[in-house]
């Protein structure tokens, strides 16, 4: 009996033993596995520096002064945390208080800041994009720009770029409501430049179509709203010829001998206001495109000219225009009298 006694507790210390053993082994296999933190983590996409987006804020840390006295309550917006540290005063033996009169509050040290000229542009400008989904870039923004071959020198006035976004809003709102969309669903983009002026001191604007990222830059020093309306034209027509449209009777309107690029002022309206000339002045005689570039800025003017009247030459051109317009554009409705046709169907 005492023998089995024996042999059960050697079984009973041998197990233990064994226990002991892989417990250890176990351990040490732990420890020999090392979670490597760059092979082992799963990553999305590349990193690349110049796939980063930083967003900022211009608004100034509070200073010392203008920290707050009482506990502020923690801001639960998405992406924001909090850096104020609330500590719970700790009260030993507390005393019973006498009730005190309730304290006057103290007046609240923030005012209201109006915005700046340069925030309320940058306001202005971001509803121009928002509204016509078109791109507008001034001051350091155009800095070194060139094209044509020509410099530019980038406009810093923030009042004068103010006064020109309000201009630049209200002439966009003269066309047909989505149709600078319309261009860029069909894959023309279109940016504007408001600078000062070029290195060429007679260039008034630039249309450059060069890629379907269309970049119009206006020289500010000129009348802005005529403008406007002439490098916009280039703008849309170059998209009318993408999708198919074609002037193939234009210079059958034009004088028998005529031959753009040379230049016959008797044949200018702007010359001697004859409503019967072929051409609204002698820029409009450098080739077909300026010619059209050229009328339609006389058809979104603010006063009608005489050369408009129908049955003329240059109404005969206002009119052509309109249906090739209309034809092409699904914001233009040939049942709609659009503000550029309001002196041709009147």
């Amino acid at each position: 009996m005492r023998r089995e006694i024996q042999i059960k507790l050697a079984e009973v210390l041998i197990a233990f033993s064994m226990i002991l053993i892989f417990t250890g082994i176990g351990l040490d296999l732990n420890n020999n596995k090392v979670l490597d933190p760059i092979t082992d983590t799963h990553v999305i996409g590349a990193v690349d520096s110049e796939d980063v987006n930083v967003t900022t804020t211009e608004t100034e840390l509070p200073t010392e002064e203008e920290v707050p006295t009482t506990p502020s309550i923690p801001s639960t917006s998405s992406g924001e945390s909090s850096n104020t540290t609330v500590s719970t005063p700790q009260v030993t033996n507390p005393q019973p208080t006498q009730p005190t009169q309730p304290s006057t509050p103290q007046q609240s040290q923030n005012t209201y800041t109006p915005p700046s000229i340069e925030e309320t542009n940058n306001t202005l400008r971001n509803n121009i994009q928002n509204t016509y989904g078109i791109t507008v870039k001034y001051g350091a923004e155009t800095n070194g720009y060139t094209v044509a071959g020509l410099a530019t020198i980038m406009l810093s006035d923030a009042n004068r770029i103010n006064e020109l976004l309000n201009q630049l809003n209200y002439n966009l709102s003269l066309y047909p409501q989505g149709i600078f969309n319309e261009t860029k669903q069909g894959g023309y983009t279109l940016t504007f430049y408001l600078i000062k002026r070029y290195s060429q001191n007679n260039v008034t604007g630039i249309t450059d179509s060069s890629t379907k990222n269309v970049v119009i830059s206006l020289a500010t020093d000129y009348s802005f709203a005529d403008s406007i309306h002439h490098e916009i034209y280039h703008y849309l027509e170059k998209y009318m010829y993408y999708k198919g449209a074609n002037y193939t009777i234009w210079n059958s309107l034009n004088p028998l001998d005529f031959i753009y690029g040379k230049t016959n002022t008797a044949l200018s309206y702007t010359s001697g206001n004859n409503i019967y000339a072929s051409f609204v002045n002698d820029y409009a005689q450098a080739d077909e495109y300026e010619d059209r570039a050229s009328t339609f800025e006389y058809l979104m003017a603010q006063s009608e000219a005489s050369c408009l009247t129908t049955g003329t030459t240059i109404w005969k051109k206002s009119k052509y225009m309109c249906e090739q317009i209309d034809a092409v554009f699904q914001t233009v409705s040939p049942a709609v009298t659009e503000y550029w046709e309001r002196y041709v169907y009147n």
